[in-house]
């Protein structure tokens, strides 16, 4: 809704400093796509692989100083990316000059989101973060209640959208104090459903698409990794057997009926015996209330070919059989618009 403005609670998101001289060159070498170039008060995607070229984590890094990183991660994969991270600085780097210290317990983060994301953190704070001062992908310093916080325009959830970091013992201030300025807005706090509905209607991955299993040609990311430069995971990644074509790649699923698909059931032809593991399987499953639809995102073997078919979706223990149509994982504002 035009009127409305919508803020969540984010802080258990990972949180690492990467500071250093050569934080540039280590975040270069993590990372698939490039960082040398990242100018400071910007912030830049970024996907991580393991040594096998399978995909690790993703999330959004922002360049505070010359030598200072900000870097986040999903909730899930925060201490096996910081581990990863101390591994490759003890062995294989351990010429770098870099430090990586996780700082996830002294930021308060606040998602806020919404057509009146942008009024309500100029009323609260008296900042400028209009379009043409905070672009997308740029952050800003500000103050809320007396307390200095960092304020970067980024969206997870496809709408026009900030994060509100703040210094962990003044989160339930700023919090408040966002909460009572937003009653002009309509605004509404959303949970992490909610949050999960909104990036399935996306197509944004999130752990259940980056379960230890697949690519950056699976996810359909292909296009971040960098063709100048080695990374964790860049030659691994070129085997045979993850470059196949078969292999089950992220599409999206218009579930027909009024019921929902369970996450875990499998995907079968629809002229197939429905035995076996099937063609695929659903990763994430919602109703949305854009679409008045249930819908899911999964992965299936030839997917990008099989737009438009009807599969089978299986579900053995709960007996479930449900038929789906196959379409494109961003279900909607595949344009982006409403992210501006």
């Amino acid at each position: 809704d035009s009127k409305h403005v919508g803020m969540k609670e984010v802080s258990t998101i990972g949180k690492i400093a990467v500071q250093g001289p050569e934080a540039a060159e280590f975040l270069n070498r993590i990372y698939v796509n490039g960082w040398k170039t990242l100018p400071v008060g910007r912030l830049r995607y970024g996907i991580m692989l393991r040594e096998d070229g399978f995909v690790l984590d993703d999330g959004a890094t922002a360049r505070l100083g010359e030598h200072d990183y900000f870097m986040t991660t999903t909730t899930a994969n925060a201490a096996k990316g910081l581990s990863k991270m101390e591994f490759l600085l003890q062995t294989a780097w351990r010429d770098l000059k870099v430090h990586v210290t996780s700082v996830t317990d002294q930021w308060a983060a606040i998602a806020v989101a919404g057509p009146k994301a942008r009024a309500l953190l100029s009323a609260a704070s008296g900042a400028d973060v209009s379009r043409d001062a905070v672009p997308n992908n740029h952050f800003t310093h500000a103050t809320i209640a007396d307390v200095e916080v960092r304020i970067h325009r980024v969206s997870y959830s496809g709408e026009l959208a900030y994060e509100v970091y703040a210094p962990a013992g003044h989160g339930r201030l700023v919090w408040e104090t966002l909460f009572e300025a937003g009653r002009p807005y309509n605004l509404i706090p959303y949970g992490t459903e909610c949050m999960g509905a909104l990036r399935v209607e996306k197509g944004h991955i999130a752990g259940p698409e980056i379960d230890g299993r697949t690519t950056l040609k699976d996810l359909g990311l292909e296009g971040f990794a960098s063709s100048k430069k080695p990374f964790v995971g860049s030659v691994l990644r070129h085997r045979p057997v993850l470059e196949d074509a078969a292999r089950p790649v992220l599409v999206g699923l218009e579930i027909e009926g009024d019921t929902g698909a369970n996450a875990g059931s499998l995907l079968f032809a629809q002229s197939a015996k429905a035995e076996g593991h099937g063609d695929g399987w659903v990763s994430s499953t919602t109703f949305s209330p854009a679409l008045s639809k249930n819908i899911a995102l999964g992965f299936l073997k030839n997917g990008a070919r099989r737009k438009g078919e009807t599969v089978q979706v299986m579900d053995f223990l709960s007996e479930q059989r449900l038929s789906a149509t196959v379409v494109s994982p961003h279900f909607f504002d595949p344009e982006g618009a409403r992210q501006n």
